[in-house]
């Protein structure tokens, strides 16, 4: 049926009830569904009930003391949409004027609640602090809320630009007056709020309720949040001790893996240090050494003597006999080919070192000619050509002579320094005789 809603036609058949209706006609179920309601009154049927066709005029029967524009209101229409029709007895037709079949209406909402649309890094307490509002303000008219925190961007708020209160929305089964009764709110005030009657509200419409503070409301998504907050620290940690117990775990299995490898290690070498294989091998390496022993006495010997030939056949620079210490104040770190550090033992010394401060003077050994001096195989060093002999010093800080330049026994050459491969400030004192490295300490007085 067309009626405006199931309540009015409640009231209509109720109104049929008042005038005396009798029983309906005797049919079967499929005719009662489909043929039009006819009630039997005591007297000939003066009005028939149908089912709207899509007519735009209506009647409806009520009490004769209803007046008029009560039942334009009742049915949402302008007073001159409704005409009397007839009258019988204690009851009366009236002649409803529809604008139509009866549209569904946009739900009503008081025009002092606006709407916000949330912006990046809005919350809640920043967008009531921008309205000028407390967050229970703002919570009144946002029921719908779940958190104080999450606020999807793009997503609405509802705000209030006059009277504070609550924003509710009218459900099945409610009212506006059984609302207003339920909250406790001023009638008056709520309507003055609502710029509307409660009694025009209907199922859908929004009413704002005022004087009316969720705090209630407030305080539960507060509990919420910080319940959210205790689950999200007991997760953490949760997954703390987890990854803590994965850790622990795994350095166990770890440990257990290196002392199974270790023990299978020295299982095969215990069994390789007892094989035959092995001891084949170190008779065979101990000859080997004795080999290369033998061999290299041989050589030093060769060597030593071809050095004393040699030494008493060179000759220094002319005018001189012999070699001068290169400083006056020295201390003799490192002999001619000493293995006392790692790199003397991967490399042959063929000099001395002399250790000294940062800075001391360096002087030439022997006259002669420079032959170089700049970076080279010691740092900054100079190569000095005397005679048969070529003297080298090594490791200096900076350089007094250039190549070329003849120099007399005694004079300044540079200063001690740490250039090149060194382990600290020193000099590194090299004589070579016919291109061979000998001793100094055997030249110096």
């Amino acid at each position: 049926m067309s009626f405006p809603s199931l309540r009015r036609a409640t009231r209509l058949l109720t109104l049929g009830a008042l005038l005396g209706l009798a029983h309906a006609q005797q049919a079967t179920p499929d005719e009662r569904l489909l043929a039009p309601l006819q009630l039997q009154l005591d007297a000939p049927a003066d009005v028939v009930l149908s089912r709207d066709t899509g007519e735009r005029v209506l009647e409806v029967v009520t009490t004769r003391t209803t007046p008029l524009p009560n039942v334009a209101r009742r049915y949402g229409l302008t007073p001159g949409a409704v005409k009397l029709a007839a009258a019988h007895g204690a009851t009366q037709v009236v002649q409803l004027t529809l604008p139509g079949r009866v549209q569904a209406r946009q739900p009503l909402r008081p025009q002092s609640v606006v709407t916000y649309r949330v912006r990046p890094g809005d919350t809640i307490a920043r967008v009531a602090g921008r309205f000028g509002l407390t967050v229970v303000d703002l919570l009144g008219v946002n029921l719908d809320r779940t958190s104080l925190d999450r606020l999807p961007v793009g997503s609405t708020l509802n705000v209030p630009t006059g009277t504070r209160g609550l924003l509710v929305r009218i459900k099945p089964g409610q009212s506006a007056l059984s609302l207003i009764a339920g909250y406790g709110a001023d009638l008056l005030a709520t309507a003055r709020a609502n710029d509307v009657l409660p009694t025009e509200l209907d199922v859908g419409d929004e009413l704002l309720l005022p004087g009316i503070r969720a705090e209630g409301f407030a305080q539960q998504l507060a509990e919420k949040r910080e319940a959210e907050r205790r689950a999200q620290v007991a997760a953490q940690r949760q997954a703390q001790y987890e990854k803590f117990v994965a850790w622990k775990q795994a350095r166990e299995k770890a440990r257990l893996e290196a002392k199974y490898a270790a023990q299978e290690q020295y299982e095969k070498f215990l069994a390789w240090k007892n094989s035959p294989q092995r001891k084949a091998a170190i008779a065979a390496l101990e000859r080997q050494q004795q080999f290369e022993a033998a061999q290299a006495a041989a050589q030093a010997r060769t060597r030593q003597t071809a050095r004393q030939a040699a030494v008493a056949a060179v000759s220094l620079a002319p005018g001189r006999s012999g070699l001068i210490w290169p400083m006056r104040s020295y201390r003799l770190t490192s002999r001619y080919a000493e293995r006392d550090i790692a790199f003397h033992q991967q490399v042959f010394h063929g000099g001395i070192d002399l250790a000294a401060p940062y800075g001391t003077p360096i002087y030439a050994a022997s006259a002669g000619r420079v032959t170089q001096s700049g970076y080279g195989a010691y740092g900054l060093n100079v190569y000095m050509q005397s005679g048969d002999s070529t003297l080298v010093y090594g490791h200096m800080s900076r350089t007094a002579v250039s190549s070329g330049q003849e120099v007399a026994q005694g004079q300044l050459l540079g200063y001690i320094g740490c250039t090149g491969i060194c382990t600290g400030p020193h000099l590194h004192f090299e004589v070579r005789l016919g291109g061979q490295t000998v001793d100094p300490l055997g030249l110096l007085p």
